[in-house]
């Protein structure tokens, strides 16, 4: 079985990458880290701490996906680029 993704796709998909890597990062920021009193003040500290890192940590993995696939899209044009001819050029038989 072959699945072909052209070199255009693959830098489409790094660009949702990012950007939803941008929407984590924003997600991680955008929830307080003030205190709270009462019994809830402890748990919800706790809470908020986790959803912070794990916003932070889903940014960097959504980050770092998107550099391996437009590392990928660039091998490969790469490839292209040495193995096909210009276009418009013979290629020799």
């Amino acid at each position: 079985m072959t699945i072909e993704v052209v070199p255009p796709q693959l830098h489409a998909l790094a660009e949702v990458l990012t950007s939803a890597a941008d929407r984590c990062r924003l997600t991680a920021t955008a929830v307080p880290d003030e205190a709270v009193g009462g019994p809830l003040g402890p748990p919800l500290t706790a809470f908020t701490e986790t959803a912070r890192t794990a916003g932070n940590c889903l940014a960097g993995e959504l980050r770092r996906l998107a550099g391996a696939v437009t590392a990928a899209a660039d091998a490969w044009l790469g490839v292209d680029a040495g193995v096909l001819a210009p276009r418009g050029a013979a290629v020799p038989r």
